[in-house]
């Protein structure tokens, strides 16, 4: 160990020696490095530990009622604080990675607490468990990184992560898919333009709340991405999908999701980033579902989303999202959104709906070292109305968000 990591250690130690001697009822406590345990040493030399906070204020108009509530936003998963301050996220990673060798072992932890998490958990609890897997490689041609345990999901664009993203709140595409998986998963790099991944998981997502619950029958899922990489990096095709029974207490009917995600970084414009996401999802035997009508149609869900970044200054870039979703009442069952959409009637159930928006995001990137404060404009559009509140009624096809969130990442 050199003298740096030596005297960061020591300090850790001192640190922790005084708050277990206050623990204790001021009782002293001697701690040195070089009492520490030569496993625990090798244990803080091999892992990495990163994370961020973030807290934000939103305010929305064209639907908070005339009786005051302000409710949240439907159909928005993440972000949807109509008019207060928040935390959306608070998250520390601790992460031994698995290396450039050939048979090479780590692991990663994701501690997740938060607004956000509390919506993944159906507000059961304002902790999630992001992730926690063991990743060891294969020595088989390339080599095989394996992953197994609680992993976030490939599908999608966006992610949970909110430094990962570009603007503040989520698509209304992201609130339909998953969020991580309780499984294993196999990555393999073919060459420089193709890369795989397949994986095993209990079920559609890990979230109690929102799509769905973790390994709610016997049946299991699949999941993959191919990818396909050219132009020397520039522009790169993500072909994901997903499929698997995720009815309660039966097998009966498949709940599948293709997503196509293309990302372009143009090397005759660095300033430039796009992207563009499409997803296709079914889920069949509505039928099969606690409390359905008889003859429920299939649920069915697609939408797109472009997205476009350009960094104007070293420190300030800005990003715009524009996006369509379209569902029929069936697919309302599945998504969770907030407010009264739960279709009962068979009539509900055949429904079709449309949401789209439209956001643009500012972003001033580490003015102060580690510090991204964001401003955000988004208007969202919908048909038939779902924007208003419990005690008004959802009778607003439009509303506007503005948001501020600032997010330190460490």
């Amino acid at each position: 160990m050199n003298l740096e990591t030596t005297l960061t250690v020591k300090r850790t130690c001192a640190v922790t020696g005084l708050v277990v001697s206050q623990l204790l009822g001021g009782v002293p406590v001697a701690v040195g490095a070089e009492k520490i345990a030569p496993k625990t040493l090798q244990f803080l030399e091999a892992t990495t530990i990163s994370g961020y906070v973030q807290s934000s204020y939103q305010k929305s108009w064209g639907a908070n009622g005339a009786a005051g509530d302000p409710g949240s936003t439907p159909a928005r998963f993440f972000n949807n604080n109509r008019n207060g301050f928040d935390i959306d996220q608070a998250k520390v990673t601790l992460e031994k990675p698995i290396g450039d060798g050939e048979a090479g072992a780590g692991y990663r932890v994701d501690l997740l607490y938060g607004r956000d998490a509390s919506r993944i958990t159906a507000n059961t609890s304002s902790f999630f468990l992001e992730q926690a897997y063991v990743q060891f490689r294969l020595p088989v041609g390339t080599g095989v990184d394996v992953k197994m345990g609680r992993f976030v999901t490939l599908v999608g664009y966006e992610v949970i992560d909110a430094p990962a993203n570009w603007n503040y709140s989520r698509s209304f595409i992201y609130s339909t898919q998953p969020f991580t998986h309780t499984g294993v998963l196999l990555s393999y790099k073919w060459n420089d333009l193709v890369d795989t991944q397949f994986g095993v998981v209990n079920g559609y997502t890990d979230g109690a709340g929102g799509t769905g619950a973790a390994d709610n029958n016997s049946g299991k899922s699949v999941t993959g991405r191919v990818g396909l990489t050219l132009l020397g990096g520039q522009l790169v095709f993500s072909t994901i999908g997903i499929a698997g029974a995720e009815h309660t207490g039966n097998n009966d009917g498949t709940r599948w999701v293709v997503n196509e995600v293309v990302t372009y970084n143009p090397k005759w414009n660095e300033k430039w980033t796009f992207a563009l996401e499409g997803i296709y999802g079914r889920d069949t035997r509505m039928d099969a579902v606690a409390g359905a009508p008889a003859g429920a149609p299939e649920a069915l869900w697609w939408g797109v989303a472009g997205y476009t970044k350009y960094q104007w200054l070293p420190h300030f870039s800005t990003a715009l999202r524009a996006e369509s979703l379209s569902y029929n009442g069936s697919a309302l069952s599945i998504f969770g959104w907030a407010g009264a959409f739960t279709p009962v009637t068979l009539a509900d159930y055949g429904s079709k709906g449309h949401v789209e928006s439209l956001t643009m995001s500012c972003a001033f990137d580490n003015i102060w070292k580690n510090l991204t404060p964001r401003l955000e404009a988004r208007y969202d559009r919908a048909n038939p109305a779902i924007f208003g509140n419990a005690t008004d009624g959802f009778a607003h096809n439009g509303i506007f968000t503005a948001s501020l969130d600032i997010i330190y990442a460490f």
